[in-house]
């Protein structure tokens, strides 16, 4: 209704990151998919014809250190001109198995020549399991506590800071 969307400020979905590996969506040609850039603002996803679009997830960047970035984003309303098109949403969140320790993979010689950022001691990570069943089980029903960057919440899921953008 408009009323939730004036409350919500047009935001369907807040910034957020997947909790895989790999998302896979088909591009659609009515827009509502943004990414945040890295100055800080919300960039469209630009529809291109027969094309996927291809978000790095939390495990993805655990494993590779931080080589691959998850990709923080979010679903807005889409322009007014687009608002009236039918949509349809397929996608494919794509997991590593579930015994998987989501370490970085240190014997990597990438990784062993430009560092790894490390979200938590080896020793402590989680695995893709227990990352999967802690963020689907924490949707919408835990208490976010404001970060010290602006616009941005957090909770802590086994042992790792997950935040939410506004």
């Amino acid at each position: 209704s408009e009323d939730e969307e004036v409350k919500t400020k047009n935001v369907w979905l807040k910034g957020h990151t997947d909790f895989g590996t790999v998302t896979i969506l088909y591009s659609q040609p009515v827009s509502g998919l943004q990414i945040l850039t890295q100055n800080g603002s919300w960039k469209w996803v630009k529809h291109v014809e027969n094309a996927l679009v291809i978000n790095a997830g939390d495990a993805l960047e655990f494993l590779s250190g931080g080589f691959y970035r998850a990709t923080i984003h979010r679903v807005v309303q889409p322009p007014k001109d687009q608002q009236q098109a039918t949509r349809l949403g397929v996608f494919y969140f794509c997991m590593s198995d579930d015994d998987v320790t989501l370490a970085p993979l240190a014997a990597s010689p990438v990784l062993k020549r430009i560092g790894i950022t490390r979200r938590f001691e080896d020793s402590a990570a989680p695995t893709m399991e227990a990352w999967r069943k802690g963020r689907t089980s924490q949707y919408g029903r835990s208490d976010l506590t404001p970060s010290s960057e602006k616009g941005v919440e957090e909770e802590t899921i086994a042992g790792v800071v997950v935040k939410h953008y506004n």
